[in-house]
């Protein structure tokens, strides 16, 4: 997945530069240069713990620091999930126009360790819908919701979550 990601970088990369160097009609305008920002791995809370998953989603909103992208080209969200019964749960992450994207859980890579507990599942993100977001600004939130809520169902938690962006300066 990190090979794909970095490969479709290289390729914007290089095609921006290819045509930069043929005389493109800004020749003032630099090529982009590359460039990565990160919302590490979190509690969901931000304090030390995650939340509960119920049926009413909740999650705290993060922001991008200091983060010089201009152009993002490729992206992913990993949740810290801790919840035996992945198929009862749908996620979606809110974006900062206030719009959802969903998340498929259930197609998402898994691996990687968590905070202190449960699976780390990592879904790319169409580049096509982070466009909009000149150097990423704003409120990104992630959402985690148990859509059985039967009294027999296991609790879950959103322990955390964090996302990666690359793309152009």
């Amino acid at each position: 997945m990190c090979q794909f990601r970095f490969g479709l970088l290289c390729a914007a990369l290089a095609g921006s530069l290819f045509l930069s160097g043929c005389g493109g009609s800004d020749a003032a305008r630099p090529a982009g240069m590359a460039s990565q920002c990160a919302l590490p791995l979190k509690y969901a809370d931000g304090l030390s713990g995650g939340y509960s998953i119920s049926s009413v989603a909740q999650a705290v909103p993060r922001q991008f620091s200091a983060c010089a992208m201009e152009q993002p080209l490729a992206a992913s969200v990993s949740l810290c999930i801790d919840h035996r019964q992945m198929g009862e749960l749908s996620a979606q992450l809110v974006l900062p126009n206030q719009s959802g994207l969903d998340l498929d859980l259930q197609t998402a890579s898994q691996g990687g360790s968590c905070l202190i507990s449960g699976r780390l599942f990592t879904v790319a993100l169409p580049a096509s819908r982070l466009q909009g977001f000149s150097g990423l600004r704003g409120d990104w939130s992630v959402r985690v919701r148990d859509n059985n809520m039967v009294a027999s169902t296991p609790t879950g938690f959103l322990v955390g979550w964090s996302m990666q962006a690359e793309g152009l300066q």
